[in-house]
């Protein structure tokens, strides 16, 4: 069955190009077709998506979409899935990073093998009653170790284009209103509920009575630090092998923190979120060379938000040299 890869972009051309990089250094033999959704939700300038287009294309396997704005996260996959060809399908975001080879064909796989017919990471992005009608119509259960819940990341997520097609491939967030019955849920709502990217094409796919593998999303943690001393979270044995890292919420960078927009760090959970981007938002900015003046822009919009934040620099310091010794750069 041949292979697909769906990279949805915000814009920024750090991220997307590291992910590409590991594509072409770590599993470039496993798919074959590696497409990108550059949407300048961050609204980068002109000449930055000139030179991100230019690099990107020369790459044979990679398909481009561009648009010069943001078009929302559901829409890219959409559009992706109506122009691929190819039978299975795996949805990456622009900060999930797969930094060893061998997993993508895992999880691949495990569909080509007849095992399963999707594979994902479990996600509770959803309101308490889509949770609850979905646990029931199709016997959940939210009691495992790490990633758990109703619907699945819109990253590392593999499936069959054809079931894909089964679908309104509407792949955006979703609401429910009260009194509205969902016959997917067999289920009439009491209150609104909202649900997240992938909630709602979750619920069709399990409507499709499809068999569901389970990976860990591997979510960079708030407190990796000391995850990572006591072996909990991403280093539980449970979330073993760790070969891949979704960064997360990395988009919110340039056009947001990093030009001047800053984020409320009023308790230490927060702050040591902002520094796991930090530590991202680094990474990328050093590994991916090129974009001269914009990575000077780029630079000085961390320092800004490290600064005018308080964020401690010990703390990001110890991060980036626990991704980079993860990833292996």
């Amino acid at each position: 069955m041949s292979r697909s890869v769906f990279l949805s972009s915000c814009g920024d051309p750090f991220l997307t190009l590291l992910s590409l990089k590991f594509f072409q250094e770590r599993f470039y033999d496993e798919v074959d077709k590696f497409y990108i959704n550059f949407n300048n939700h961050c609204d980068v300038p002109k000449e930055v998506v000139g030179e991100f287009l230019q690099r990107a294309s020369q790459e044979k396997k990679v398909h481009l979409i561009y648009h010069p704005t943001g078009i929302g996260n559901g829409m890219p996959i959409t559009e992706m899935a109506l122009i691929s060809k190819e039978d299975l399908i795996m949805l990456i975001e622009d900060d999930g990073y797969i930094f060893e080879g061998g997993e993508v064909n895992r999880a691949f796989q495990q569909i080509e093998s007849d095992l399963v017919d999707v594979v994902g990471s479990p996600r509770f992005s959803c309101g308490n009653e889509i949770g609850e009608a979905s646990k029931k119509k199709y016997g959940l259960d939210y009691s495992a170790y790490g990633d758990v819940g109703p619907n699945f990341w819109p990253c590392f997520f593999f499936v069959k284009r054809k079931d894909l097609l089964k679908t309104d491939l509407d792949f955006g967030s979703h609401t429910f209103q009260a009194g509205e019955y969902s016959k997917e849920l067999e289920h009439t709502f009491k209150e609104i509920n909202h649900g997240d990217t992938m909630v709602w094409m979750s619920i069709q796919l399990r409507a499709l009575g499809l068999r569901f593998g389970s990976v860990p999303q591997h979510k960079a943690d708030v407190y990796e630090i000391t995850s990572k001393r006591d072996n909990v979270m991403n280093w539980h044995p449970t979330q073993q092998p760790f070969k891949w890292i979704h960064g997360g919420s990395l988009s919110a960078g340039y056009g947001g923190y990093l030009s001047g927009r800053l984020p409320d760090v009023s308790n230490d959970s927060a702050k040591q979120e902002m520094e796991s981007r930090v530590a991202f938002w680094t990474i990328c900015s050093d590994v991916i060379d090129g974009f001269t003046e914009f990575k000077k822009e780029y630079k000085q919009g961390i320092e800004n938000l490290i600064i005018g934040c308080s964020l401690d620099k010990e703390r990001i310091r110890v991060k980036i040299k626990i991704y980079r010794d993860l990833m292996k750069i």
